[in-house]
């Protein structure tokens, strides 16, 4: 990886202050690419879950914040549903070829450290809690915190070299976050709604995660 792009974020208008308050948390941040867009813009997909059951990634029913154990799509669905916006957030890595693995587990390790800053941050500065879908595993049979942030990660957790799952409760349960596929929404699709790329051209890749209000 030559190096992460120095980019000026995509960035949408927003609406209200705490939508102006992530997006400047964002920027602070360090992602390249911002967009915001009304949850309700956002699907949830069982034919998602259907690619986690393939268990291609070697997680499915090995993690916490992976199916099964991370909640019903109807959770999701209805956690979605209760929130406003959805704030989209990119880092984007310059490769030097198609076969630059390094440089991809670079990007993707400096993605989720900034994820994890800007959900600490988020949450103080804000004063809102953390939707407790997105930290300990499951929204099912979980009563909703008004203004609690839902936090969607890039890929599985990699808080710690193995899961507890499903003999223990989750070490860091304010640091694992359930991913953007697990909650069954196409990533792809999350982009365009934002109004940001899903692909930033050749030779490049991006980790994309996001987190609703």
């Amino acid at each position: 990886m030559d190096g992460i792009e120095n980019r000026e974020p995509f960035l949408e208008n927003s609406e209200t202050e705490s939508s102006d308050a992530l997006m400047e948390l964002a920027r602070e941040a360090g992602f390249e690419a911002v967009g915001a867009t009304a949850a309700s813009r956002l699907s949830v997909k069982p034919e998602v879950r259907d690619m986690c059951a393939a268990d291609r990634c070697r997680a499915y029913d090995r993690s916490w914040v992976c199916p099964p154990a991370c909640g019903s799509l109807d959770a999701f669905a209805e956690a979605i549903a209760s929130k406003e916006t959805a704030l989209v957030v990119q880092t984007v890595a310059t490769l030097e070829d198609e076969f630059d693995i390094e440089g991809m587990q670079e990007a993707e390790a400096l993605h989720k450290r900034r994820f994890a800053q800007f959900a600490r941050n988020a949450c103080d500065i804000l004063g809102a809690p953390l939707e407790k879908g997105a930290a300990f595993g499951s929204t099912d049979g979980r009563k909703r915190e008004e203004g609690a942030l839902l936090f969607l990660a890039a890929g599985g957790c990699t808080v710690c070299p193995s899961c507890t799952y499903p003999d223990a409760a989750c070490r860091f349960p304010d640091k694992a976050f359930v991913s953007v596929e697990a909650a069954g929404l196409v990533v792809s699709e999350v982009c365009e709604s934002a109004n940001i790329p899903y692909y930033h051209g050749k030779g490049t890749i991006a980790y994309t995660s996001c987190v609703l209000r």
